[in-house]
């Protein structure tokens, strides 16, 4: 799950690619502890160039996070650890201004590593909602998300993945993207899921694969929804994908033992991003006791 979030720079994508800087390893660690009246970012420690704004509270006592990475993109070499605690009855959102790009690696096929690690003690609730990470051409990207947590702490997270640049008249002919998605609880796994894209393989246009498309997108939530909810859902999201304006996709949503899981396969991570946010929105309540409120960010 992408926790990239580039900035404006200066610099052209085209530019980019075509002047290969060092790569470098940039970390961030993150503490939530529950004060009185709210939920404080009780620690931030950070190297390289992963930084977070001052936190929000537009809700009360839920912090909502920026998280930044300002270069815009990982090259050849690069590896983004974020490391997050939360601690018992600290509730945290996080998100990201605008989607994360892994740029094309080396002829050495040098890999670019990121890695999301979330603690959540007793009592804790973690919204992880990043937005897009766009894989280019060529690229050799390894997400890699693992969430932890004890007692009944909640998880709410999405990962949404966009294999080239369709709109730039690019494909994903060469290249790789590993995708890993871990929660446990209790120290027992709860839910694994791992995926792997070869550019210009059979998976991405076979109708067992991708079936052509080039978005994919999962959400996670810890919550368990009967028969009557699942379906009232289905059919919300399926007047949602009537609209006229929105490009064919598949949605698809289940229940796996704890786990509520919705997917989607398309070619709009604008969409995909709407349908998960509206999943999210009427699923909050249940989930955590509070209404949806959306990170003011999203609105930019």
């Amino acid at each position: 799950m992408t926790a990239i979030a580039p900035v404006s720079s200066s610099l052209s994508v085209s530019s980019v690619e075509a002047t290969p800087r060092k790569s470098w390893s940039a970390s961030i660690a993150l503490g939530f502890r529950a004060g009185v009246n709210r939920t404080d970012l009780a620690r931030s420690l950070h190297k390289g160039p992963l930084r977070v704004q001052r936190p929000f509270y537009p809700e009360g006592d839920c912090c909502h996070v920026y998280l930044l990475h300002p270069p815009g993109g990982m090259v050849a070499g690069d590896v983004l650890e974020v490391d997050l605690a939360l601690d018992g009855g600290a509730q945290a959102l996080l998100t990201t201004p605008s989607a994360g790009k892994v740029y094309r690696s080396d002829l050495v096929k040098t890999v670019q590593a990121q890695a999301v690690t979330a603690q959540l003690a007793d009592g804790a609730c973690l919204e992880w909602l990043p937005q897009e990470t766009i894989i280019f051409e060529g690229a050799e990207a390894e997400l890699c998300n693992q969430f932890f947590l004890q007692g009944d702490a909640k998880l709410c997270a999405w990962d949404i993945v966009v294999l080239g640049r369709r709109a730039s008249g690019e494909n994903f002919k060469h290249g790789r993207c590993t995708q890993k998605i871990e929660i446990s609880r209790n120290d027992k796994l709860v839910f694994k899921e791992r995926t792997e894209w070869l550019g210009g393989s059979r998976m991405l246009d076979a109708p067992w694969g991708m079936n052509g498309m080039s978005v994919s997108g999962t959400l996670v939530m810890t919550l368990q929804c009967d028969q009557q909810l699942l379906d009232d859902l289905r059919e919300g999201l399926a007047d949602l994908a009537s609209d006229k304006a929105w490009q064919p996709a598949e949605w698809g949503i289940s229940q796996k033992r704890e786990i509520f899981l919705a997917r989607y396969l398309g070619n709009s991570p604008e969409q995909c991003r709407k349908g998960f946010v509206w999943l999210w929105s009427q699923l909050r309540p249940v989930f955590n006791a509070r209404p949806a409120c959306a990170p003011r960010i999203w609105n930019t």
